[in-house]
């Protein structure tokens, strides 16, 4: 056998050994990207990714948000939690508050966050009235 060929059959047997001798990747695998549909300012919505500031529910805002994570499953974000439960006296101190969004469904390509969770600094007046957790809009 020629050293030509030995060499050809070795490499054939390395390349199978380490997954393949195609081309080089080019990067990692496009993730399907992840929005909230945000109702602030907008009857309709906006699909928006880490919104500043996000209506929940027709009860509850966040404003000021700082987002720790987002996606591909799960984004949390820490911010101020408003609404109309708590008039007057989180108007204008709203509770601090980690909000925590999940449960990704397709839409037209895109995914949506379709739930919220919310852990607040607040009075236990305000708790039972509070819409802590519940389903978010989506398109």
């Amino acid at each position: 056998m020629r050293l030509s060929a030995r060499l050809s059959g070795t490499a054939i047997v390395l390349c199978a050994a380490v997954g393949g001798c195609g081309p080089a990747p080019t990067g990692p695998a496009a993730e399907t990207p992840v929005y909230v549909l945000n109702l602030q300012n907008s009857e309709r919505g906006r699909a928006e990714q880490r919104p500043a500031n996000l209506v929940l529910s027709e009860f509850s805002t966040m404003s000021g948000v700082t987002w720790r994570t987002w996606g591909p499953t799960r984004a949390t974000g820490a911010g101020r939690l408003s609404g109309t439960w708590c008039l007057p006296e989180c108007a204008d101190a709203p509770y601090a508050a980690t909000v925590t969004l999940s449960s990704v469904i397709p839409v037209k390509g895109k995914g949506y966050f379709s739930r919220y969770a919310i852990t607040a600094d607040m009075p236990v007046l305000h708790r039972p009235e509070a819409d802590l957790s519940g389903v978010l809009p989506t398109p």
